[in-house]
Protein backbone atom coordinates (compact mmCIF):
# COMPACT_ATOMS: atom_id res chain seq x y z
CA UNK A 1 0.00 0.00 0.00
CA UNK A 2 1.53 3.71 -1.01
CA UNK A 3 2.14 6.18 1.54
CA UNK A 4 0.83 9.46 1.31
CA UNK A 5 2.80 12.67 0.77
CA UNK A 6 1.70 15.49 2.82
CA UNK A 7 2.99 19.24 1.45
CA UNK A 8 3.43 20.36 4.59
CA UNK A 9 3.62 25.16 5.03
CA UNK A 10 5.67 25.89 8.15
CA UNK A 11 5.39 29.30 7.82
CA UNK A 12 6.72 32.44 7.42
CA UNK A 13 10.03 31.47 9.60
CA UNK A 14 8.87 31.47 13.29
CA UNK A 15 8.09 28.43 15.01
CA UNK A 16 4.87 30.21 16.97
CA UNK A 17 3.06 30.79 13.60
CA UNK A 18 3.05 27.38 12.41
CA UNK A 19 -0.14 25.83 12.44
CA UNK A 20 -1.58 22.77 14.37
CA UNK A 21 -2.24 20.91 11.74
CA UNK A 22 1.19 21.18 10.36
CA UNK A 23 2.82 20.24 13.69
CA UNK A 24 0.28 17.03 13.95
CA UNK A 25 1.73 15.78 10.44
CA UNK A 26 4.99 16.73 10.88
CA UNK A 27 4.91 14.83 14.44
CA UNK A 28 2.86 11.69 13.07
CA UNK A 29 5.17 11.24 9.53
CA UNK A 30 8.33 9.32 9.83
CA UNK A 31 9.66 10.34 7.06
CA UNK A 32 10.58 14.44 6.09
CA UNK A 33 11.93 16.12 3.47
CA UNK A 34 13.18 19.81 2.37
CA UNK A 35 15.48 22.72 2.45
CA UNK A 36 18.01 22.88 5.66
CA UNK A 37 16.47 26.16 6.60
CA UNK A 38 13.05 24.56 6.97
CA UNK A 39 14.77 22.02 9.22
CA UNK A 40 15.86 24.66 12.28
CA UNK A 41 12.18 25.33 12.82
CA UNK A 42 10.91 21.87 13.65
CA UNK A 43 14.09 20.23 14.63
CA UNK A 44 12.88 18.46 18.07
CA UNK A 45 9.70 17.33 15.79
CA UNK A 46 11.87 15.67 13.54
CA UNK A 47 14.22 13.91 16.21
CA UNK A 48 14.47 10.00 15.64
CA UNK A 49 12.77 10.28 11.79
CA UNK A 50 14.40 10.28 8.43
CA UNK A 51 14.96 13.44 7.54
CA UNK A 52 16.50 14.62 3.97
CA UNK A 53 17.68 18.31 3.94
CA UNK A 54 19.95 18.53 1.26
CA UNK A 55 19.81 21.26 -0.68
CA UNK A 56 17.80 20.11 -3.82
CA UNK A 57 16.03 21.45 -7.23
CA UNK A 58 11.87 21.40 -6.08
CA UNK A 59 11.53 18.38 -9.14
CA UNK A 60 14.41 16.11 -7.17
CA UNK A 61 12.49 16.91 -3.53
CA UNK A 62 9.11 15.65 -5.61
CA UNK A 63 11.20 12.72 -6.93
CA UNK A 64 12.23 11.72 -3.47
CA UNK A 65 8.61 12.07 -1.57
CA UNK A 66 7.39 9.72 -4.60
CA UNK A 67 9.71 7.55 -3.95
CA UNK A 68 9.24 7.40 -0.40
CA UNK A 69 5.32 7.31 -0.69
CA UNK A 70 5.47 4.32 -3.25
CA UNK A 71 7.41 2.18 -0.46
CA UNK A 72 4.84 2.60 1.11
CA UNK A 73 6.13 5.23 3.74
CA UNK A 74 4.19 8.40 4.65
CA UNK A 75 6.40 11.53 4.34
CA UNK A 76 5.97 15.12 4.80
CA UNK A 77 7.37 17.62 2.24
CA UNK A 78 7.90 21.23 4.56
CA UNK A 79 7.82 24.58 3.03
CA UNK A 80 8.74 28.11 4.17
CA UNK A 81 5.55 30.09 3.83
CA UNK A 82 2.10 28.32 2.32
CA UNK A 83 3.75 25.23 0.15
CA UNK A 84 0.23 26.29 -2.65
CA UNK A 85 1.58 30.03 -3.16
CA UNK A 86 4.94 29.85 -5.27
CA UNK A 87 6.09 27.10 -3.98
CA UNK A 88 6.45 23.21 -4.18
CA UNK A 89 2.94 22.18 -3.88
CA UNK A 90 2.46 23.17 -7.73
CA UNK A 91 5.60 21.64 -8.71
CA UNK A 92 4.75 17.98 -6.70
CA UNK A 93 1.36 18.45 -8.81
CA UNK A 94 2.71 19.07 -12.03
CA UNK A 95 5.27 16.34 -11.53
CA UNK A 96 3.04 12.91 -10.10
CA UNK A 97 0.69 14.58 -13.48
CA UNK A 98 3.96 14.22 -16.04
CA UNK A 99 5.02 11.13 -15.26
CA UNK A 100 1.51 9.47 -14.94
CA UNK A 101 1.91 8.49 -11.16
CA UNK A 102 -0.85 7.77 -8.64
CA UNK A 103 -0.90 8.22 -5.25
CA UNK A 104 -2.52 10.54 -2.36
CA UNK A 105 -1.04 13.65 -1.63
CA UNK A 106 -2.37 16.43 0.76
CA UNK A 107 -1.39 19.98 0.94
CA UNK A 108 -1.73 21.62 4.39
CA UNK A 109 -1.74 25.38 4.15
CA UNK A 110 0.40 27.66 6.07
CA UNK A 111 0.21 31.26 6.83
CA UNK A 112 1.88 32.92 3.18
CA UNK A 113 3.93 35.83 3.58
CA UNK A 114 1.90 38.11 2.06
CA UNK A 115 -0.64 38.19 5.13
CA UNK A 116 1.99 37.82 7.45
CA UNK A 117 3.77 41.23 6.22
CA UNK A 118 0.58 42.96 5.79
CA UNK A 119 -0.14 42.55 9.17
CA UNK A 120 2.97 44.53 10.52
CA UNK A 121 2.22 47.42 7.68
CA UNK A 122 -1.75 47.43 8.77
CA UNK A 123 -4.57 46.46 6.63
CA UNK A 124 -3.19 47.07 3.14
CA UNK A 125 -5.22 44.04 1.43
CA UNK A 126 -8.66 45.05 2.92
CA UNK A 127 -9.81 45.14 -0.33
CA UNK A 128 -9.15 43.39 -3.62
CA UNK A 129 -5.22 42.45 -4.64
CA UNK A 130 -3.24 40.69 -7.10
CA UNK A 131 0.06 38.56 -6.12
CA UNK A 132 2.70 38.60 -8.84
CA UNK A 133 6.20 37.32 -8.27
CA UNK A 134 8.96 38.54 -10.25
CA UNK A 135 11.55 35.98 -10.57
CA UNK A 136 9.60 33.25 -12.22
CA UNK A 137 12.16 31.96 -14.78
CA UNK A 138 9.49 30.02 -16.29
CA UNK A 139 7.18 33.39 -17.87
CA UNK A 140 8.71 35.71 -20.56
CA UNK A 141 8.50 39.05 -18.77
CA UNK A 142 6.65 40.28 -21.18
CA UNK A 143 3.72 38.09 -19.74
CA UNK A 144 4.91 39.37 -16.51
CA UNK A 145 5.20 42.89 -17.36
CA UNK A 146 1.36 42.37 -19.04
CA UNK A 147 -0.19 41.18 -15.61
CA UNK A 148 1.62 44.00 -13.52
CA UNK A 149 -0.42 46.39 -16.27
CA UNK A 150 -3.22 44.41 -16.52
CA UNK A 151 -3.43 44.85 -12.31
CA UNK A 152 -2.39 48.28 -11.81
CA UNK A 153 -4.96 49.35 -14.57
CA UNK A 154 -7.81 47.44 -12.51
CA UNK A 155 -6.49 49.42 -9.49
CA UNK A 156 -5.99 45.88 -7.94
CA UNK A 157 -3.37 46.64 -4.85
CA UNK A 158 -0.34 44.46 -5.90
CA UNK A 159 1.69 42.32 -3.69
CA UNK A 160 5.21 41.41 -5.31
CA UNK A 161 6.85 38.17 -4.08
CA UNK A 162 10.56 37.41 -4.95
CA UNK A 163 11.42 41.05 -6.27
CA UNK A 164 15.28 40.67 -6.43
CA UNK A 165 16.42 37.09 -8.48
CA UNK A 166 19.15 36.22 -10.70
CA UNK A 167 18.67 39.30 -12.63
CA UNK A 168 19.36 41.66 -9.90
CA UNK A 169 17.09 44.90 -9.46
CA UNK A 170 16.05 44.84 -12.65
CA UNK A 171 12.66 43.96 -12.98
CA UNK A 172 11.60 45.68 -9.50
CA UNK A 173 12.74 48.85 -11.13
CA UNK A 174 10.91 48.31 -14.36
CA UNK A 175 8.09 47.48 -11.98
CA UNK A 176 7.40 50.59 -10.69
CA UNK A 177 8.37 52.50 -14.06
CA UNK A 178 4.89 50.29 -15.10
CA UNK A 179 3.37 51.54 -11.61
CA UNK A 180 4.28 55.08 -11.91
CA UNK A 181 2.60 55.82 -14.89
CA UNK A 182 -1.00 54.23 -13.40
CA UNK A 183 -0.58 55.50 -9.21
CA UNK A 184 0.06 58.94 -8.02
CA UNK A 185 3.65 59.60 -6.70
CA UNK A 186 2.40 59.65 -2.62
CA UNK A 187 0.79 55.94 -3.45
CA UNK A 188 1.92 53.93 -0.17
CA UNK A 189 4.47 50.96 -0.82
CA UNK A 190 5.14 48.87 1.90
CA UNK A 191 8.11 46.44 2.14
CA UNK A 192 9.18 43.26 4.66
CA UNK A 193 12.98 42.47 4.57
CA UNK A 194 13.91 38.98 6.11
CA UNK A 195 10.01 38.28 7.81
CA UNK A 196 10.02 36.52 10.90
CA UNK A 197 13.34 36.54 11.61
CA UNK A 198 15.82 38.71 14.29
CA UNK A 199 16.45 40.80 11.21
CA UNK A 200 13.12 41.72 10.06
CA UNK A 201 12.95 45.24 8.75
CA UNK A 202 9.19 47.26 7.80
CA UNK A 203 9.63 50.22 5.90
CA UNK A 204 6.47 52.58 4.59
CA UNK A 205 7.14 54.78 1.44
CA UNK A 206 5.81 56.01 -2.06
CA UNK A 207 6.03 54.94 -5.20
CA UNK A 208 8.15 58.05 -5.89
CA UNK A 209 10.30 57.30 -2.79
CA UNK A 210 11.07 54.06 -4.52
CA UNK A 211 13.25 55.17 -7.60
CA UNK A 212 16.56 53.79 -7.25
CA UNK A 213 15.92 52.15 -3.87
CA UNK A 214 18.53 48.70 -3.58
CA UNK A 215 15.89 45.98 -1.78
CA UNK A 216 17.53 43.20 0.26
CA UNK A 217 16.89 39.82 -1.93
CA UNK A 218 14.33 38.23 0.89
CA UNK A 219 11.52 41.08 0.79
CA UNK A 220 8.11 41.23 -0.25
CA UNK A 221 6.46 44.66 -1.57
CA UNK A 222 2.86 45.65 -1.20
CA UNK A 223 1.95 48.70 -3.28
CA UNK A 224 -1.55 50.27 -2.74
CA UNK A 225 -4.50 51.18 -5.00
CA UNK A 226 -5.74 54.85 -5.53
CA UNK A 227 -7.76 54.23 -2.18
CA UNK A 228 -4.93 53.16 0.40
CA UNK A 229 -3.23 55.66 2.65
CA UNK A 230 -1.08 55.22 5.77
CA UNK A 231 -2.31 56.93 8.80
CA UNK A 232 -0.40 56.74 12.16
CA UNK A 233 1.94 54.69 10.67
CA UNK A 234 -0.53 52.03 9.74
CA UNK A 235 -0.95 51.19 5.76
CA UNK A 236 -4.60 50.77 5.14
CA UNK A 237 -6.89 49.92 1.96
CA UNK A 238 -10.67 50.70 2.38
CA UNK A 239 -12.93 48.20 2.72
CA UNK A 240 -16.44 50.27 3.04
CA UNK A 241 -19.11 49.16 5.00
CA UNK A 242 -22.60 50.09 4.69
CA UNK A 243 -24.84 50.19 7.24
CA UNK A 244 -28.20 47.73 6.86
CA UNK A 245 -26.35 46.19 4.14
CA UNK A 246 -23.14 45.38 4.84
CA UNK A 247 -19.68 45.08 2.85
Amino acid sequence: MNGTVYIVGLGPGRAGLITPEALAVIQKVPTAIGQPECFNLIEELVNGKEIIFERQSPLEVSRLAVEKALSGKDVAVVSSGDPGTFAIASTFLGYIKENHISLNARVIPGLNLAGYAASLMGAPLGNDWASITLTDQGTPWNVTRRRLEAAAEADFVIVIYNPVGKLGQSRLKETFSVISGLRTAETPVGLVSHAASPDEKIVLTTVKAMEGVIVPTDTLVIIGNSQSYVADGKFNTPRFYKKGTGY
